[in-house]
């Protein structure tokens, strides 16, 4: 059985999807429409709904950080946080994430801790898969895991709706070695200021 821990926060105090819904200009993110190919690692973070997401990133990221700081509570002093999420789509008849794979595989810190926000239901092909085990969640829910250290990943999306969710990743600051690898989503070095930053 996957190994997740399941939070829960108020999404009219903090309303990620609403925000994304804005910067997206699109008025139904599980109705966002199915893909006409499997995305693959190379290609996942690069369909036009992630450049509106990652151009609009300065609008998003105070929210973000709200988010954050109701998540961590007085843990949010101990730790790095990813300073940009990543923002994922999976759509309908793809993935959302081109490989299975577990963090430290692409240069990711052992230590780091995953946190995962899906901005619409995620059920059934659609959502986030942990060691072979589909997690079910619903918007204003964050599922809390190890990926660094577990596989992780997803499958085709056969379901009705697509799946929009965001994803970042603390660091204990005491685990914190600055290094030149480079995240794969995109490129920045794992270094304070670059891929992590404090709240």
């Amino acid at each position: 059985m996957a190994k997740y821990t399941r939070l829960r926060y108020d999404v009219t105090e903090v309303p990620l999807a609403d925000l994304v819904r804005e910067v997206m200009g699109e008025e139904d993110l599980e109705g966002l429409a199915a893909s006409d190919r499997v995305a693959t690692r190379e290609t996942d973070q690069s369909t036009p709904y992630h450049r509106r997401f990652y151009d609009n990133v300065d609008v998003i990221s105070p929210v973000y950080r709200t988010l954050v700081h109701r998540l961590l509570g007085d843990e949010v002093d101990a730790v790095y946080i990813q300073r940009i999420p990543t923002f994922r789509v999976h759509l309908r008849n793809s993935v959302a994430v081109g490989s299975w794979h577990r963090d430290r595989d692409f240069g990711h810190d052992p230590s780091e801790v995953n946190y995962w926000v899906p901005l619409t239901r995620a059920y059934g092909n659609n959502t986030l898969w942990i060691d072979e085990e589909p997690v079910h969640a619903e918007y204003g829910e964050v599922i809390v895991f190890d990926g660094a250290n577990s596989w992780h990943g997803n499958v085709v999306n056969d379901t009705e709706t697509s799946r929009v969710s965001m994803d970042f990743r603390t660091l204990p600051r005491s685990s914190y070695e600055p290094n030149d690898r480079k995240s794969i989503s995109y490129g920045l070095p794992f270094r304070l200021g670059e891929y992590w930053d404090t709240v």
